[in-house]
Order: structure tokens, then C-alpha cells, then sequence
């Protein structure tokens, strides 16, 4: 069954502005999340942005919200997300914030953009993807701060009555690169209404030292998921960052994509800087994933083996470790890496090699160390 008939009667309603306007009052709230789902199927902006601001749930997740229900079997969460749609959403939520009487009108206090598609599925010419949707969502949240202390300082407001600050905790999956860094930075810092919290965090082009700010501006309880590439940051700029995601206790994707390690070129303290890069390795104990394309650790993978503690069970990974002279390792969707007293154990098909005192378990790999 494609749609139910309250999900067709849910369309019709959202069909016109002024209909849904003068409809909402009287629609009981269970019918919300219908109407939601049925705005953001049609494009009706200003039907979410009402919706949005009457939303009498504590929570709104998107991707929820748009995933196939009993009403709609239409999964629309692996689509693009309309970019008229998702700037409703934001400018609702501003609107709301600074409503005198919001309190009785609203319950949100969570806005969960995160997993939103942006790779794959159907993309329409209207939609907003990452990098975008982190620079509106950084733009809010300075718009909303702005707001409040405009707010603040009016003349209009009564003597002696306190209007209790109401804060939206804005969840969401963040694309920074050196054109979006400023404003992003500006949005994470000084607090605010909408406060923003990052959940996956994708970083391209940053320098070391803006890399470093930028995940010290962001909640360490937050961040599952972390993806640097094209950072050039060498050994040294990966131990610096290191001890900063070890302080995340639920980070379980590392990636370190073209970050200029080539141990092929000896310098000075590159083997102090091998030992910092395995023991901050060894420090992230809840990683499930890593991900090191283009390190070139060829003839150095024993002393990184070699200094590396990690006491915990790493379960089906994504290891890459790009092709070298010697050893070539390509894990992309092995079984398990078991990583127990710096004793590693790659399963892969039915090859098994041991380095030192560590057993390998690879497919593919022509170990000539």
C-alpha cells in the first residue's frame, strides 16, 4: 500500500498555506508528524515552518520524521533534503526562540538533522547538501544569538518579569573546509539559544592549528565520527590532534585521508613522531573503524605495532593502509581486527603471516619484510 488515507488527506491539507493555517488548531497533535512528512514530499516550506513552530514534541528528528511509515511506505531520508524545506525548518525554529509565549506553543527543544543524506540516493536540482546545510545551520545559530541580545535590550520589555531563556540543542553532521571555518567557528563559540552540537564531523583543507580549535570547540561526549583529508598534516599534526579525540568516549570512526605521512623520506624525529601517532592510536579505546589512506607505512608498520598498547576489540572495520613497496594491506570490509596488547590480527580469506609477534591474517599482501 503506497500511502493510507490519512497520509492522502494529510497531503490535501498541506496543499494550501491558508487551509493548513486555520486547520492546525483544531488537527489533533498526533497528525503532526503525518503533515510534516507530507509537506517535505510536496515542498511546502511555509506549511513546515507552521508545523515546526506548533511542533508539540521535545524531540523532531528529520530523518525519522521522512523515514517509510505506516501512513507513507515512501522512504524520503535517502533523498536530498530540499533546500527551501531544511531553511523552513532552521527559520522556524529561530522564529520560536523568541516568542514570548513559546512555551505554550512549542515543546522543541531538540533539532536532529544528523544522518541527512548527502551522498547518493535522489538529488533534485533544489537541494542543499553538507557543506551547505553546515553553513545555514552556523548561520542560525548566530542569527538566533543575535536576536536574543537584541531582544534583551528592548525597552518594551516589563519591569520585573523574567522571561526563562529557552534553548534548541541543534544535533547535526558537520563539513568544514577553509571557506566555511570562520563562520562555523563563530557559531561554536559564545554560546547561545541554538546551540550546536556535532555528531560526524568532516574537515577538508584545514591547517593543523585550525583543526585543532575546531574540535576543541566541539562536545567530546558528541562526536562519533571523525574524517580528516587533504589536511597535510604530517606525523606531527596527527600526534597533536591525537590526545584531543581521545578525550571523545564515543568516537568509533577515525579517518586520516592524504595527510602527507611518508616515511619513505626519513626526517629528523620521524620515529619519535611513529611512536606519539601508535600510543595516540592507542588512547581512542572505543575506535571501531580507521581508516589511513595514503599513509605510506611500509617497513614502519612493526614499530608502529611495536608501540602500540591498545586493549580493546576493534569489531568489523575499514582499514586501509595504501599500496607500497613492500606490503600492500587493503582491508575494506574484513570480518574483524582484533587489536589485544598490540597484537593484531587481520582475518581476511585464508593467508596467515607473522611479523615480529604479531599474526596476520591477510588477503592480497605480499610481505617481503
Amino acid at each position: 500500500m503506497p500511502a493510507s488515507l490519512v497520509f492522502l488527506c494529510a497531503r490535501k491539507v498541506v496543499s494550501d498555506h491558508g487551509c493548513a493555517l486555520r486547520s492546525l488548531a483544531s488537527l489533533p497533535q498526533e497528525l503532526y508528524p503525518v503533515l510534516f512528512k507530507a509537506a517535505f514530499l510536496d515542498q511546502r516550506p511555509l506549511v513546515i515552518g507552521e508545523l515546526v513552530l506548533r511542533w508539540p514534541e521535545r524531540v523532531l528528528s528529520l530523518t525519522r520524521s521522512l523515514r517509510a511509515c505506516q501512513h507513507c511506505c515512501l522512504d524520503l531520508s535517502r533523498d536530498w533534503p530540499s533546500r527551501d524545506c531544511l531553511q523552513a525548518v532552521l527559520l522556524a525554529v529561530v522564529k520560536g526562540l523568541r516568542e514570548r509565549d513559546r512555551r505554550d506553543r512549542n515543546a522543541l527543544r531538540v533539532l536532529d538533522l544528523c544522518g541527512v543524506q548527502d551522498e547518493g540516493g535522489r538529488r533534485e536540482p533544489n537541494t542543499m547538501g553538507s557543506w551547505f546545510r553546515t553553513v545555514a545551520l552556523s548561520k542560525a545559530c548566530l542569527e538566533a544569538r543575535g536576536r536574543r541580545r537584541g531582544g534583551e535590550s528592548t525597552p518594551k520589555r516589563r519591569r520585573g518579569v523574567s522571561s526563562p531563556a529557552v534553548e534548541v540543542e541543534v544535533r547535526a553532521d558537520l563539513f568544514v573546509n577553509g571557506s566555511s571555518f570562520e563562520t562555523v567557528r563563530q557559531a561554536l563559540r559564545g554560546g547561545g539559544p541554538l546551540r550546536l552540537v556535532c555528531r560526524d564531523l568532516r574537515a577538508e583543507e584545514l591547517s593543523t592549528q585550525r583543526t585543532a580549535s575546531l574540535l576543541d570547540m566541539l562536545e567530546p561526549s558528541a562526536l562519533r565520527r571523525v574524517d580528516l583529508r587533504y589536511n597535510n598534516l604530517g606525523l606531527a599534526g596527527i600526534a597533536l590532534l591525537l590526545p584531543r579525540l581521545a578525550s571523545c568516549p564515543s568516537l568509533l570512526s577515525l579517518r586520516l585521508l592524504y595527510s602527507n605521512v611518508d616515511v619513505h623520506r626519513p626526517t629528523p624525529g620521524m620515529e619519535a613522531g611513529l611512536r606519539e601517532l601508535a600510543g595516540g592510536l592507542g588512547g581512542l579505546l572505543n575506535l571501531r573503524e580507521i581508516n589511513l589512506t595514503s599513509l605510506r607505512l611500509s617497513g614502519k608498520l612493526r614499530l608502529l605495532l611495536r608501540y602500540s598498547a591498545i586493549p580493546v576489540v576493534l569489531k568489523r572495520p575499514e582499514c586501509h593502509f595504501a599500496h607500497v613497496r613492500h606490503l600492500h594491506l587493503k582491508l575494506s570490509c574484513c570480518m574483524g581486527l582484533f587489536v589485544v596488547n598490540a597484537c593484531f590480527t587481520f582475518f581476511f580469506y585464508s593467508k596467515i603471516y607473522k611479523v615480529d609477534t604479531q599474526w596476520f591474517l591477510v588477503s592480497n599482501a605480499k610481505i617481503n619484510e
